[in-house]
């Protein structure tokens, strides 16, 4: 009988130790947004509000002086293609002069994807693809159209 209640009590241990061990559900995974803006590396920060009243999801990143936004209608995991307002970029000096301004171009299929929404823990994922074309810049530059790749995002909603 205590050789049973030994190998129980291993069982249960060894059991507890598996447990324990499992994946975390990458709760210590930063927050980032990223691209390749003309097939050069972007990185910046992300913002990310949701508006429950009208199910706005907006999300905002910002590096080096660059600046990209999306505002969607949303539903949850899922693919939204893009139009309109839906979708800018903008450069700046000193993070507040804004020196030119990109939109959405109608004639590409521009989306972004939320890949993972995780309501418990306000977290959000997922990618982007998107052409932009010049509105305007000051100083004028060469540059009439952005072609953002590979865009990634993951973040946590702002309360």
């Amino acid at each position: 009988m205590k050789k049973y209640n030994l190998i129980l009590v291993l069982l249960l241990l060894i059991s507890f130790v598996i447990i324990s061990c499992g994946d975390d559900d990458n709760l210590d995974e930063p927050n980032y947004i990223s691209s390749k803006i003309d097939e050069v590396n972007w990185d910046g920060v992300p913002e990310i509000n949701i508006n429950h009243v009208n199910d706005t999801l907006t999300l905002l990143g910002s590096g080096n002086e660059q600046v990209i936004v999306f505002k969607i209608k949303f539903n949850g995991v899922g693919t939204y293609n893009l139009s309109g307002s839906q979708a800018s970029y903008y450069t700046t000096i000193g993070g507040d002069v804004i020196t030119s301004l990109y939109t959405l171009d109608e004639n590409f299929s521009s989306q972004i994807t939320v890949t993972n929404y995780n309501l418990e823990e306000n977290i959000v994922k997922g990618n982007f693809e998107l052409l932009l074309l010049k509105k305007w810049s000051n100083p004028e530059n060469n540059v009439n159209s952005l072609g953002f790749t590979n865009g990634q995002f993951r973040g946590i909603i702002a309360d």
